[in-house]
């Protein structure tokens, strides 16, 4: 199904400009979970400033996720169109997407624990091959 990533923007109360376009429609397309540096080498016509400026916009709104717990430092991103969670090779340092089990026991488990509505989530689940882990 094809993002209409104009519409999106504009759900959420954001300008539409040909940065947040090209950027928006990277993550869109891609699911390599890129840091900042990453994406410039693909779109150098857009500053490096201007793409962290961009991310820090799309995040802020809910649009896109940070993912930090990886190896190297840096802060890795993915497009947040569908909740889902991911899954870090703490040795190849490789993210994977994954929705493949329910989080609503989870979610209930923190309502009940602090009375809270649950609004979103961001979860990261760290592993490692079994075959590397020898």
């Amino acid at each position: 199904m094809a993002i209409d990533i104009p519409a999106l923007l504009q759900k959420h109360s954001l300008k539409v400009t040909q940065q947040r376009l090209a950027l928006l429609g990277y993550l869109v397309t891609h699911e390599t979970h890129p840091t900042a540096e990453m994406i410039h080498a693909e779109l150098p016509e857009i500053s490096l400033a201007t793409i962290y400026n961009t991310l820090d916009k799309l995040v802020e709104v809910g649009l896109v996720v940070i993912i930090e717990g990886t190896a190297d430092g840096k802060r890795h991103y993915d497009f947040y169109g569908e909740p889902h969670y991911h899954i870090i090779n703490t040795k190849t340092q490789e993210i994977f997407d994954a929705n493949n089990f329910d989080v609503q026991p989870l979610l209930q488990a923190g309502r009940e624990a602090t009375g809270l509505d649950i609004t979103d989530y961001h979860i990261e689940l760290y592993g490692v091959d079994p075959d590397d882990a020898k």
